[in-house]
């Protein structure tokens, strides 16, 4: 078995998560950790350096990536492929440290093993427990896994008159509890932060555990001459994060009033317009609800006081804020610290934490969607320190909606540096600029259907089975690493000037396989959807690309054994592009039907609905509009004039019996991206109808998307067909085909075909 597309498939991994996996079984691949000295297996796997007396691998994921999911995959990998049973990791702060415990805590809602099926039962040691009787027994059973969780402040600690209890010796134990782990010869320590451990006395106290292997995991490496594996911040935004927007007004001179105030208004204005669109987003989708946080940050303990005074007051939105506002600072109570922690839990109800100076690691929670940093430099706000705490997804991917899949920080510097700062700290970050006050505040309305309407269309249930293959295509790599040739010559060239060609051979010999066997294992390991099958074609890519670099075996074995993880990842992005892809959907009728229910619209608070007879074409996008009679649905929004035109078509020809404009997630047509929702449903004398109104331009440019969906709801139509025996049909219109003063058989007689 392939434990480690195993352990990805089952631990649903992410891409830099998978590869951190695939990289770690590479590099333990050819060495022995129990045999090899920390120096030999430096040299084996090349390109780095440890600056620990233990061998160490850095990830340098950045933040909202996944580490410590992560640290549960290579815990799993060891235990399963290399047979080791205990585990250190080590946080820098109580912050994390109690966060991490939750994450490996069976039953909690946090388990980040949950979904593997071969979890030994294993031990769960931490800074409480770790002195409690009955561990004793326990940590002496070498067939046990134990998993050990501490705080860097419980290890060791400046000053020289204190010994904490973890080095005390323990006569239940014949030892201290640092002896105990000392003694164990496969412990392996997971170190959170990493760059938080570079001090001489933290390194002293993690290496006086004589550890077999040490795991490193931080979004800041800083020079770390031990990292084996990066995916960086600008990477990850737009995949795996929000994407950071600097949220700022064009001239200063325009500012009226206290700066500090004007930061505070507008930055709640645009957490009260997500609060409201993030309501709409959860009950469309049928999530529980996400409550938005906004973090502020101020100089000192007494200038946060005097901004909880001001957000608390009830001139500062009607007082909405008095108990929905949380300060935490260093002499802050348990309780704070407490419901600090809970920010992401249903219950909680706190909407604004206040915080002195910079967001600690631990700060990290999914909620985050607006920061507002107050008596900061544009260089204090525009560092990963700060903008990485509110990066992470709430419902663990994007969501498609712009506003939802951003974190805004509002800055009120001069607009010019604010620029000139950001593009420094990474390229990827945005800047919105306006000129006045932000976008109007919203509301949620919820409609309902009406029940027991005459306009219900019959609308049966179907089954749906979706299958997605992926066939690999051959093709001819090229080497896409910059300066390889020059790489590849000071590999060869330090073989010969420096004396290295003993260490060199020693690394070529590690590779299990010929380079070319190798790299594609790696390969077949790493792609989802690539299997053994693919096997032929795999090599025949990896022979080309290896030869690419030299027609010598031996030479591609020892670059290949030197940048291992560069060249896969060069091979798999040129090969990622290379699928033919298909996706079967079958559908299958059942006797159950269709019944709408509510959805929820996010509206400009005090908007009134509109007629629709009274509503100007300027006007009739993304609003409620009333008036509807034939639809169980009497209030609907449109996100075209030709919609609603097609709507108002829909209500005045006699043919049409009754329609309805299906609420999004509410109609069962998929495809190969995922759930389509058409237009309008329409039922008339001649039968019924799935319509679709697209931009001209992206069906006369065919569209793929747009092709995908037709197909699909073209096959869904031909089952209802088959199973009611009563005619349903697809139609596709170009919005250049839908008038106002059209018949609705005149305008669905200019539907394109679809070819299949």
């Amino acid at each position: 078995m392939d434990i480690v597309k195993h352990l990805s498939n089952e631990l649903s991994l992410r891409v830099p998560q998978r590869l951190s996996l695939v990289n770690l079984d590479s590099q333990l691949s050819r060495v022995d950790l129990f045999k090899d000295s920390s120096q030999e297996i430096e040299a084996k796997i090349g390109a780095i350096k440890f600056d620990t007396k233990f061998p160490s691998l850095c990830y340098a994921l950045a933040t909202g990536v996944g580490k410590t999911k992560l640290m549960g995959a290579m815990m799993l990998y060891l235990y399963q492929k290399k047979g080791l049973r205990n585990f250190f990791i080590l946080t820098p702060g109580e912050t994390i440290y109690t966060k991490t415990k939750a994450n490996f805590t069976r039953g909690n809602e946090k388990y980040v093993l949950e979904g593997a099926s071969d979890v030994p039962e294993f031990n769960l040691i931490n800074g409480e427990n770790y002195e409690y009787s009955n561990f004793a027994n326990r940590l002496f059973d070498d067939a046990k896994v134990n998993i050990f969780i501490f705080n860097i402040q419980k290890i060791f600690n400046e000053r020289t008159d204190v010994q904490f209890k973890f080095h005390k010796y323990k006569e239940t134990l014949e030892d201290s509890f640092a002896g105990i782990l000392q003694k164990k010869k496969d412990l392996v320590v997971f170190m959170d932060e990493s760059h938080r451990y570079r001090g001489e006395k933290s390194l002293k106290a993690i290496e006086y555990l004589n550890p077999v292997l040490g795991l490193e995991f931080t979004a800041t490496p800083g020079s770390q001459p031990n990292v084996v594996y990066r995916f960086s911040l600008g990477e990850a935004i737009g995949k795996y994060v929000k994407t950071p927007v600097v949220i700022t007004r064009k001239d200063d001179d325009s500012y009226k009033g206290d700066l500090e105030d004007i930061k505070l208004l507008d930055g709640i204005k645009r957490h009260r317009r997500k609060k409201v669109l993030l309501e709409e987003y959860c009950k469309t989708n049928n999530l529980p609800l996400v409550l938005p946080l906004t973090l502020i940050t101020t100089k000192d303990i007494e200038h946060s006081k005097v901004v909880k005074a001001k957000i608390t007051s009830d001139s500062f939105f009607n007082g909405e804020y008095k108990n929905k506002t949380l300060l935490v600072h260093s002499k802050s109570e348990e309780s704070e610290l407490a419901q600090l922690l809970g920010l992401e839990n249903e219950y909680n109800r706190n909407e604004i934490v206040i915080h002195v100076n910079k967001l600690k690691e631990g700060w990290d929670v999914k909620n985050i969607y607006t920061i507002i940093p107050i008596r900061a430099s544009v260089s204090e706000i525009l560092t990963e320190q700060t903008i990485g705490r509110g990066l992470r997804l709430p419902f663990g991917e994007l969501t498609g909606n712009e506003e939802l899949d951003t974190l805004e920080i509002i800055s009120h510097d001069q607009y010019q540096r604010v620029i000139e700062a950001a593009k420094k700290w990474i390229k990827e970050i945005q800047i919105r600029t306006y000129d006045q006050e932000p976008d109007e505040e919203l509301e949620p309305i919820t409609i309902e259907p009406l029940s027991g309407s005459k306009y219900e269309i019959d609308i049966p249930q179907v089954q749906v089975n979706v299958q997605t293959t992926a066939e690999l295509k051959p093709f001819k790599p090229k080497i896409g690493i910059e300066s390889f040739e020059e790489l590849k010559t000071q590999i060869i060239g330090t073989e010969i000037a420096e004396g290295h060609t003993k260490v060199l051979e020693d690394v070529e010999h590690k590779l299990d396989l010929p380079p070319v066997a190798y790299l594609s294992r790696l390969i077949i390991k790493e792609s989802d959807e690539l299997d053994i099958s693919d096997k032929e074609i795999v090599m025949a890519i990896a022979k080309d690309y290896l030869q690419a670099i030299d027609k010598d075996e031996s030479i591609q074995a020892k670059v290949l054994a030197m940048h291992t993880q560069k060249i896969l990842s060069d091979v798999l992005s040129q090969i990622r592009g290379k699928f033919d892809s298909s996706t079967k959907i079958d559908f299958t009728t059942s006797t159950d039907k269709i019944s709408f229910t509510s959805f929820t619209k996010a509206v400009v608070k005090g908007f009134k609905v509109k007629d629709r007879k009274a509503v100007s074409d300027d006007d009739c996008v993304d609003i409620l509009i009333a008036g509807y009679t034939k639809t169980v649905f009497p209030q609907n929004t449109f996100d075209s004039k030709q919609e609603k035109w097609f709507a108002d078509v829909l209500e005045a020809d006699n043919e049409v019996i009754r329609w309805v404009r299906p609420p999004m997630n509410q109609f069962p047509v998929y495809y190969k991206g995922g759930r389509y929702n058409p237009d309008f449903i329409a039922e008339t004398k001649d039968g019924y109808f799935v319509i679709e109104i697209k931009e001209a331009d992206k069906i006369e440019n065919k569209d793929k998307e747009v092709y995908e969906k037709a197909e699909q709801a073209i096959k869904w139509c031909e089952t209802v067909t088959k199973g009611t025996k009563k005619e349903w049909k697809y139609k596709l219109i170009p919005h250049t085909a839908v008038n106002r003063t059209d018949s609705f058989k005149a305008i669905i007689s200019r539907a394109v075909v679809v070819e299949r």
